[in-house]
């Protein structure tokens, strides 16, 4: 392993590393506040401990280091050869700090007082009642100072974790949030506090106080201003990320949150991170949904609730686009060819249908079925579908310019309006929002009447009665008389879009 390598690998565990100085840290506290005990409980300012080991180079001071060795050494040999075994160790000890780091307390407090069993004078009342503040005044620091280390490890955390994984909460011991500040505010305002007035109350000089109470003050201060910076970090900071991503999703932006500890904050990410992951797959749904059915036949559904196999009766214009020769234009090309030939004709020619709030209600091989309804946004549906319809030739048009065809292509439009049913045929299980009638059956026949009549845009009289208001004297029709239609028993009037 290169220099290099292994230099990353320590700066990523660097944040690892720095927790594991806790043993001196601790040390200090319990020396301190056994000290301030004594002191406020005898009146007498102590110059050791008579081999309690609450300071450096105490009994439990060695045991803790070993333990803490112990506890550490995973990422030591994750440096020197890096293998998962070693990295799921090291996970496991990051998830369970706080259980681990209470049991190192009580293990090494409770080997500070076996000099009590060979020399049973040391342990009276103010020795044990400077065990119990040491004690407590240990445990509160190590809530503090983990949370201090853990909430700024966002190099450790990506070293440890793949992507997935940063976004779920783990399994593990935690303190709740309250029971955090609850030991924080104990441990270092109250403890202290209560000190203080045993100190008063038993009329301790200033000489024998003076030092430890200061000592215990400043630690205290320094303490609690820590606490408040895990505070921030480790509350406040993540519910400032949360507010900004979610003003990002709403955006559009999906971004998720990284999942560090596994307290009340983290199961808040969890659930957002949850509601990001449902939002993103709707969108895709949706996506994937509004290419194969109408997006705007989606929203209509799902904003009036219509999801449902009734059926309703809406006045509409009817468009039908069918490619003209179609069969012998597909005979020449493979399945690949057609099929890309198919989506460039598509592109060209349906824009102009959106554009003039129409609906493509289906495609049916080289076919398009359009509706131009108030009930999906086209108030003047007639007059839309004729705009569309000539939208459609200038894009059939530019098709045939750009070379991208196989040939040159030729389409016929049928359009006709009047009464029909829309609604859902289908099963419960899955359903198609479809228009059917005899409104859409005319306009399917005019289209296939387009290349018997040698023209490329057809409709019928009834569709121009109603456009022709609002089309205006630019665009010309030519009366093409009446014809029949299949399964029709009066011909109908019909002209031709010049």
């Amino acid at each position: 392993m290169g220099n290099s390598e292994k230099a990353e690998r320590k700066k990523k565990l660097q944040e690892f590393f720095n927790i594991l100085v806790i043993p001196f840290v601790l040390s200090i506290v319990g020396s301190v506040f056994s000290d301030m005990t004594l002191t406020a409980l005898t009146g007498i300012a102590p110059g050791g401990h008579k081999g309690l080991g609450f300071g450096v180079g105490g009994l439990s001071f060695g045991i803790m280091c070993a333990m803490v060795y112990l506890w550490g050494r995973p990422a030591y040999l994750y440096l020197q050869k890096p293998d998962e075994a070693l990295k799921d160790k090291i996970r496991r000890r990051i998830t369970n700090i706080y259980r681990d780091g209470l049991l190192m307390i009580v293990i090494a407090q409770a080997v500070s007082l076996l000099p009590a069993l060979f020399a049973p004078g040391l342990l009276n009342k103010p020795r044990l009642a400077a065990a119990a503040a040491a004690f407590f005044a240990q445990i509160s620091l190590l809530v503090v100072y983990v949370d201090a280390n853990l909430s700024k490890q966002k190099t450790l955390m990506e070293s440890l974790y793949s992507g997935p994984e940063l976004y779920r909460v783990r399994a593990g011991f935690t303190l709740p949030v309250y029971i955090k500040l609850s030991i924080m505010i104990a441990g270092f305002a109250i403890l202290p506090f209560i000190l203080i007035y045993a100190a008063f109350f038993n009329r301790v000089a200033w000489d024998a106080l003076g030092s430890n109470l200061v000592m215990m003050m400043g630690l205290s201060s320094v303490v609690l201003f820590s606490g408040l910076t895990s505070v921030y970090n480790g509350i406040q900071k993540p519910l400032d990320g949360l507010i900004g991503r979610m003003r990002r999703v709403a955006g559009g932006d999906y971004a998720k949150s990284r999942i560090y500890f596994a307290d009340e904050v983290a199961y808040l990410k969890a659930g957002f991170n949850d509601m990001v992951d449902g939002l993103k797959e709707r969108e895709e749904l949706q996506d994937t949904f509004g290419k194969y059915m109408s997006i705007e036949i989606a929203r209509e559904l799902i904003h009036n609730k219509k999801v449902n196999l009734g059926g309703e009766n809406m006045e509409a214009a009817v468009m039908f686009c069918d490619i003209r020769n179609f069969t012998p234009l597909s005979e020449t090309m493979s399945a690949s060819d057609l099929v890309d030939f198919l989506n460039k004709y598509f592109h060209y020619i349906t824009p102009p249908i959106a554009e003039h709030n129409g609906v493509i209600n289906k495609f049916i091989g080289d076919a398009v079925m359009a509706i131009y309804t108030p009930a999906l946004g086209s108030d003047d549906f007639a007059a839309d579908a004729v705009r569309a319809a000539i939208g459609m030739r200038a894009a059939l048009e530019d098709l045939n310019a750009s070379g991208e065809a196989p040939g040159k292509v030729e389409f016929g439009i049928g359009i006709h309006c009047g009464k029909l049913v829309a609604g859902n045929i289908g099963t419960a299980a899955r359903l198609e929002y479809t228009f059917i009638g005899d409104t859409v059956n005319i306009a399917s026949r005019l289209e296939s009447k387009t290349k018997d009549l040698n023209t490329d845009i057809v409709v019928s009289a009834t569709a121009l009665e109603k456009a022709r208001a609002s089309l205006g004297a630019g665009i010309k029709f030519e009366p093409l008389g009446k014809v029949a239609l299949k399964g029709k028993s009066e011909a109908l009037e019909i002209f031709k879009l010049a």
